[in-house]
């Protein structure tokens, strides 16, 4: 009898343990590269706000949003963090954030990756970005890399010295 019950409260909580998991940012890091003129342009957003629900062994539960807002921009000039908040750009009067939406989360190699939905000013494109996710305990990392067309989302015109396509990299540190 005692093996009957200890084996039924097992399956009445495995469940708990596969289900997915919140955690809640105390860190992150959103970074961008672009070439210019021949020269690579870092920038920076700060003020991450996202929504992590997250299991690897439980993708389908899982679901992950952040955004940024487009204001918090850094690049190290304060002229061109300025024009990048402008109409030509970001608008940031107009769209004040950038977002990301999982749509699909699965496993791919050693990593996960994820369908998102990215939007930025007002426009709305699935990108697939890859990421890995490493826990200890109460902590975990997601840290990711992906590309991106600015002209995709009406991010600056057509440009002789601007690069169309950008490297977006993502760092949040979060805790159960």
């Amino acid at each position: 009898m005692k093996k009957i019950i200890c084996a039924l409260i097992l399956l009445i909580s495995v469940p708990a343990f596969v289900s997915a998991q919140t955690w809640k940012v105390y860190s992150s890091e959103i970074s961008f590269q672009i070439k210019n003129a021949g020269l690579t342009v870092t920038g920076r957003f700060s003020g991450l706000k996202a929504d992590l629900i997250f299991n690897p062994a439980d993708l389908a539960k899982s679901a992950l949003s952040a955004s940024v807002e487009v204001a918090t921009i850094k690049t190290g000039i304060d002229k061109r963090d300025k024009d990048l908040m402008a109409e030509k750009y970001f608008n940031a009067n107009k769209y004040k954030l950038i977002e990301v939406k999982s749509t699909k989360l699965f496993k791919k190699g050693s990593q996960y990756s994820g369908m998102f939905n990215v939007i930025i000013k007002g426009v709305t494109k699935q990108v697939e970005i890859p990421f890995e996710f490493t826990n200890s305990g109460n902590e975990a990392t997601f840290k990711g890399s992906f590309q991106i067309n600015r002209r995709d989302f009406g991010v600056g015109g057509s440009s002789m010295m601007m690069s169309d396509n950008l490297t977006v990299n993502i760092l949040v540190k979060a805790k159960s």
